[in-house]
């Protein structure tokens, strides 16, 4: 029987309770709770809300697709922005370098407001611009930009000054914004603006295409007039380079298509062959509206750290990728409710299961051999870039080493 069953078949009547209550309410079902079948699992939608997956589950048999590559970048998203460290842009400074040097595709910087997790990154433009300067050839990213949090003018300006000092380096993934508090900074903070924020992503994305490519809009005045306008600076780059975040919902594929867009997503709620048949809509859909669906680039972000042995590796993220879960699930109380009502017994129960979930199956953990079958899996369902998640509380020197290591994995998948 495995680890996680024994933990629930050992929780107290009251755990119990707690634990169903918590999943009846977000019509999750309870059987896993009473029972001891070898089979069991937590519901895939809890298993999401705290980052594990079900990626590698279910898994057919494919030929190998052995004229395709990966490509890789690297992602940074957990940063604590409350540390009071003079040094807080170490990590990602001495990472990025050495990416800029050793062939990596790009790096990642998120938008992250009002949280300790994440609150190194509430502006990917301004480190963007930052990055630019010390960089010579990665490609520099939002990963990703909330765009209903931003006028579309404004987005432009910003990037087009990146754009400029970096070369014409610059990309990026716009995501609609989850977080209600994240709002208050929007440009209408309303209810229905929230409501709305997948329709306003997809409208923003329209018109940011036209002013990055020098064209003329028209936009509404303070005396509700429309007035034209065009955007400067000029950016180096005919055309941005854009992605759209999803969690996994197949209407996002189908309207990033629409529009032309990458996607970026995880393995989380899914089997690779559910994964796969995604990716075969969205590349359809890419198709049915007039894009290369050749062209349309699937990049999925893992937790990484690459080492010596597996064993050296679990031990070295077990406890900074439990806080990261557990972390995570704390602000997930539109999904599973107040996480606080389960003790720590419970809490425990809950993240360690999906800790090992996450190492066996979904994520960079271990070495470049143990790496190098989910790379594989990867690219023969059509995924061209995995974005490297290298911050989520390992040491800077750890994350350092690993590089290393990745390089060597980056290598082997190179064309």
């Amino acid at each position: 029987m495995s680890s996680l069953n024994n933990r629930l078949k050992n929780l107290t009547p009251e755990q119990r309770a707690v634990l169903e209550k918590r999943m009846k309410a977000k019509g999750m079902n309870t059987a896993v709770v009473s029972s001891t079948q070898e089979s069991s699992a937590l519901p895939p939608n809890m298993l999401a809300a705290m980052g594990g997956g079900q990626a590698a589950a279910s898994k057919k048999q494919r030929p190998r697709l052995t004229d395709k590559g990966m490509e890789f970048s690297i992602f940074f998203f957990s940063g604590d922005g409350s540390t009071e460290d003079g040094d807080k842009y170490r990590m990602l400074i001495d990472s990025v370098k050495y990416a800029d040097q050793h062939g990596f595709k790009a790096v990642w910087t998120p938008e992250r407001h009002f949280e300790d997790f994440g609150g190194l990154y509430p502006n990917p433009s301004v480190l963007s611009a930052a990055l630019a300067m010390i960089t010579e050839n990665i490609q520099i990213r939002a990963g990703s930009v909330a765009l209903p949090l931003h006028h579309p003018i404004r987005f432009v300006e910003e990037w087009a000054v990146v754009d400029n000092l970096s070369g014409g380096r610059t990309a990026v993934s716009f995501a609609s914004g989850w977080h209600p508090s994240d709002f208050l900074i929007a440009p209408t903070p309303t209810r229905d603006y929230y409501n709305q924020r997948k329709e306003v992503m997809i409208d923003n994305i329209k018109t940011i295409k036209k002013l990055w490519s020098g064209e003329t809009v028209q936009m509404i005045g303070i005396d509700g007039q429309e007035q034209a306008v065009k955007v400067l600076p000029r950016p180096l780059q005919d055309e941005l380079e854009i992605w759209v975040a999803t969690n996994g919902s197949e209407d996002t594929y189908i309207k990033a298509a629409e529009t032309g867009s990458h996607i970026l997503t995880g393995l989380t709620n899914q089997t690779l062959d559910e994964f796969e048949e995604k990716i075969k809509l969205y590349r359809e859909t890419l198709a049915q509206h007039g894009f290369d669906p050749e062209q349309g680039k699937i990049t999925v972000m893992l937790h990484t750290c690459v080492g010596e042995t597996n064993e050296e590796i679990k031990n070295k993220v077990r406890d900074p990728l439990k806080d990261y879960l557990k972390t995570f699930i704390k602000q997930q109380k539109n999904v599973m409710g107040n996480y606080d009502d389960f003790s720590e017994a419970d809490q425990d129960a809950i993240v360690t299961y999906a800790f090992d979930k996450y190492f066996a199956e979904s994520s960079l953990f271990g070495t470049v051999d143990k790496c190098s079958g989910l790379i594989e899996d990867l690219i023969d369902i059509g995924v061209n870039e995995v974005a490297c998640l290298v911050d989520f509380g390992i040491s800077t020197a750890d994350v350092m080493s690993s590089m290393n290591y990745l390089g060597k994995l980056k290598d082997k998948y190179t064309l």
